[in-house]
């Protein structure tokens, strides 16, 4: 009896096998769609056009991408989070993704239960920037400023919940510092008053930032990477004055859930060859992308172990989903 039990459970476990490996050899049979949540040229719409493209020419079948905006993100999200768990429509997900419920107590979906991750793509460096009027050239210098004229300072984000409004959050409570927030619409607005002076520090995306450092318009002070770029050498990491601090916004893809493993796995391994392709290297670099393929496991872990921290920011600096 019990070995017959356990022929059974051998066959049926071989069957299985034999068909996730007979789906993941059909998908894909129709067009795929990528759902990017926002309006066309952020960094979302930036990475899913760029990979859309190859994923296309190596699955034989169009990937089209659909700008889906509106209530940050949410409309679109909510759209693949009800859609078919059949590997046809993904999403491009950020950080931001994983914060939306420290600042929507209404969410139609949840941020880790309903998606799926296929693998995070790409990384984009955090700087630590400053107006040149501030008399700062380090972080150690900020953090003996920020600390000397304390609520004197003000800092500008893209709004409340943003992974630049919690990385400076989390840098104050780190120093005991108190900085003021100024909240903007788009980083232009928050690039513009930078360089007037309007506000005196910025937590933000150096892509954008890139050329008016290099301008000398705003400085540079610091980067919020774990070790220091390869193009900025001389920019100190954040974390040789305020170890264990780092901050890396990261772009990836997630299904719904319900995806089955070996369509995941299949989309996981495309994406991974895809950004290492050398062209869309070139491309995506000249953007300010780094390329740091993860696989479907390690992007759940990092968005569990960020959802933690941020979460524990966000009680501390008194922000209440709305």
């Amino acid at each position: 009896m019990r070995k017959g039990w356990f022929v059974a459970l051998l066959a049926s476990t071989m069957l299985a096998t034999s068909a996730a490996s007979v789906l993941a050899q059909v998908f894909p049979s129709k067009p795929i769609r990528i759902i990017v949540p926002f309006t066309a040229g952020g960094g979302n719409d930036v990475f899913g056009r760029t990979i859309a493209q190859k994923l296309w020419e190596r699955l034989g079948q169009p990937v089209i991408v659909e700008n889906k905006p509106g209530a940050s993100s949410i409309v679109g999200a909510d759209f693949v989070a009800k859609s078919a768990p059949d590997g046809y429509t993904l999403l491009v997900a950020a950080n931001a993704h994983v914060l939306l419920p420290l600042v929507s107590k209404s969410l139609p979906f949840d941020v880790m239960r309903d998606f799926a991750p296929i693998g995070i793509g790409v990384t984009l460096p955090m700087v630590v920037a400053v107006a040149n009027k501030l008399p700062v050239k380090s972080i150690n210098e900020l953090i003996a400023y920020a600390r000397a004229n304390p609520g004197n300072l003000s800092y500008a984000t893209p709004g409340i919940g943003t992974p630049q409004h919690l990385a400076t959050e989390w840098f104050m409570s780190m120093t005991g510092t108190k900085m003021i927030q100024v909240p903007y619409k788009g980083a232009s607005g928050i690039l513009t008053d930078l360089m007037s002076g309007e506000v005196q520090v910025m937590f933000g995306a150096l892509n954008s930032a890139v050329p008016l450092i290099q301008s000398g318009k705003i400085r540079a002070i610091g980067i919020a990477e774990r070790q220091r770029l390869t193009q900025f050498k001389d920019l100190q990491t954040v974390n040789e004055s305020l170890p264990g601090y780092e901050v890396t916004y990261w772009f990836g893809l997630l299904a719904p859930r319900g995806t089955p493993d070996a369509i995941l796995n299949k989309l996981s391994d495309e994406q991974r060859v895809v950004v290492n392709l050398p062209d869309v290297r070139e491309s995506l670099a000249r953007v300010g992308f780094n390329i740091n393929p993860t696989s479907a496991a390690e992007m759940r872990q990092t968005m569990t172990r960020e959802f933690e921290i941020w979460k524990k920011v966000a009680t501390a600096a008194g922000i209440r989903p709305e």
